[in-house]
Parts: C-alpha cells; sequence; structure tokens
C-alpha cells in the first residue's frame, strides 16, 4: 500500500461534506489535508459541526492541494469547480456528472463540460475503477433502486414500478419551502411523480428495464427505503449477486431503516410469494448513498479492498 493518500472534502457546510469527512477521519490510508466552507472559513471545524470536537482541522475557503477530493457541493457548483482541480482524482457526490450530456441537460436543467467521468456505483464492477480519474457518485435514490435491480439486469425487462421514501437529510442544509421542519414533521407526501431525476441513471445502469418511480419525503432525518414488486423470481439471484459483497446484505424478511443508519450497508429484502416477487433496499442517504459510497470507489480506484475503512457498526437505537 503506498504511503497516506492526501485527500481534501469540497463544501463541509453540507450534510454529505460532513458525514464523507467523519468516514474519512477512521480510514487508514488517508491523510485529511484540508476542508473547505466558504461562509466559515477560519472556524474549527468542530466549531461548526461540535461532532468533530478535539479534530485540529480548520476550514478553508479554498481547495488545497491533494492527491484526490471529494466535492460535497451544491448541483452546479460542482461542475464549475472541478475543471480547476489538479488532483489525481476527483469523485463528485453532486449530481454534475452522473448522466451523459443530453440526459444531463435535461434532467438538471444546464450544461457542463463534457469530460469523460465514470459513473461510480461499486456493483457495476470495481476494475472499472482502478485508475480512474474522475468518478461521479450515484444519487441516493438511484443507490438503492438500482442495488434492488441489478441481479435482474439482463433476466428481466419492460416497466417496473417502485415507491421510495426518504428523510430530510436528503433534501440538504439548506431548508425549502417544502422541507422546512413544520411541514415535513407528521406529514408524507410524494413529489416529482414519474419525474425523478435519479431515474435515468437506474436506467442507464440495470439495462432493458425501464423504471416508473414514485419517491416520496417522510418525517424522519436519515435512510431510504424503496419497494418494488415484480414477477415471480427468486431470491438466490440476490444471494448469488452479493454473496461476496460486503458492503450489501440480502434477507429474508423486509429491511429496516433502523438496521442501516449509520452504516455503510446496503440491506435488500427479497420476499417471495405465488406469483410475485418483493424486493426492498433500505439504506442511510448520507452513508451508502453519499459519502461511504464515494469512499468505496476511493477504494476500488486504489486498487484497495471495498469497504476499507468502511468495516465499522452502524448506530444502535
Amino acid at each position: 500500500m503506498r504511503d497516506k493518500l492526501r485527500v481534501a472534502v469540497i463544501g463541509a457546510s453540507g450534510y454529505t461534506g460532513a458525514e464523507t469527512l467523519r468516514w474519512l477521519y477512521g480510514h487508514p490510508a488517508v491523510e485529511i489535508v484540508g476542508a473547505t466552507a466558504h461562509k466559515h472559513a477560519g472556524k474549527p471545524l468542530a466549531a461548526l459541526w461540535p461532532q468533530f470536537y478535539g479534530q485540529a482541522l480548520v476550514l478553508q475557503n479554498e481547495p488545497p492541494p491533494a492527491d484526490a477530493y471529494f466535492l460535497c457541493l451544491p448541483h452546479g457548483e460542482a461542475a464549475k469547480l472541478a475543471p480547476t482541480l489538479t488532483g489525481e482524482l476527483i469523485i463528485d457526490l453532486s449530481g454534475d456528472h452522473r448522466l451523459p450530456q443530453a440526459q444531463h441537460q435535461a434532467n438538471y436543467g444546464f450544461a457542463r463540460e463534457g469530460e469523460p467521468w465514470l459513473y461510480g456505483l461499486p456493483e457495476l464492477g470495481g476494475e472499472r475503477l482502478l485508475g480512474a480519474a474522475r468518478i461521479a457518485n450515484p444519487g441516493c435514490f438511484a443507490t438503492a433502486l438500482a442495488l434492488a435491480l441489478l441481479p435482474l439486469s439482463g433476466k428481466i425487462s419492460g416497466r417496473v414500478a417502485a415507491v421510495g421514501i426518504t428523510g430530510s437529510t436528503g433534501s440538504g442544509a439548506t431548508p425549502s419551502e417544502t422541507t422546512h421542519h413544520p411541514v415535513r414533521a407528521e406529514n408524507l407526501r410524494a413529489y416529482k411523480v414519474l419525474g425523478h431525476q435519479h431515474v435515468p441513471e437506474v436506467e442507464n445502469a440495470v439495462g432493458d428495464i425501464k423504471l416508473d418511480f414514485v419517491p416520496m419525503s417522510g418525517p424522519f432525518r436519515r435512510g431510504i427505503l424503496v419497494t418494488m414488486t415484480l414477477p415471480a423470481v427468486p431470491r438466490r439471484l440476490w444471494e448469488s449477486y452479493y454473496q461476496h459483497n460486503p458492503l450489501v446484505r440480502v434477507i429474508d424478511r423486509p429491511p429496516e431503516l433502523l438496521h442501516v443508519l449509520g452504516s455503510p450497508r446496503a440491506d435488500i429484502g427479497v420476499i417471495e410469494g405465488e406469483a410475485v416477487t418483493v424486493v426492498q433496499c433500505a439504506i442511510d442517504n448520507l452513508c451508502r448513498g453519499a459519502a461511504t459510497q464515494a469512499i468505496a470507489n476511493l477504494n476500488l480506484r486504489m486498487g484497495w479492498r471495498m469497504d476499507l475503512g468502511l468495516d465499522r457498526i452502524g448506530a444502535v437505537p
């Protein structure tokens, strides 16, 4: 293993930036050389996030020299910054580089530079990422949906209907008209029905499956649970596909958010009926849907094991 890789987090004032830092602090092969947060530059990280008490990192205004950058920025900002960075690796946790150019314009409403980025869903094959210079981290809903469907790629085709519910951290740290706590607490609402920007990611990943997706906003902070009902297919397809994956667990009961919160793992529940199979996937949107997936992508890019620095137990109630 090479000397420690120098890493920096760009956008440490957001939830994904803070979560990425939390996991990087426990990674044995990296050294955190800086983190940016424009409005908080000059402050200790712990002044913004008291969870980091005892860490000496001071937030910066500009990206420091580093070998690898994690871009934890709002959509549109990462695309502006990425071309100015010279690190050997950039991992973008925003949506700015997940889709081919034409799809990106249609789904995000702005153009970006067309430099090649690899889509970083580890389950598409870690060897793809070896030596990659630019990796686009998948969306949180896209991760849960794709993990549920990947074992069926090439085995079924046609349309699949899915429903997913996400916690409020998926909307970012800045409250909006629909994500503000008083309108989200004790409420449940669908949004972007049949038009969520993560759907093209899933369809690109899984092949001949078209997805009809209803996303929902839940009154809790963290986690995603997606559900789909499929033609009868055996659980062994998922068990076989994920048998050597340390970050996916296949179970024979419905998964629960409580069992994956604070964890890098996805739980996939496969319930076989007489004529249908119900598949559910539960993840922590800030971990497997963002930060720990980005670190798994870093690991695979460097030729390290996928779960290096991620082999921790999740939160306990």
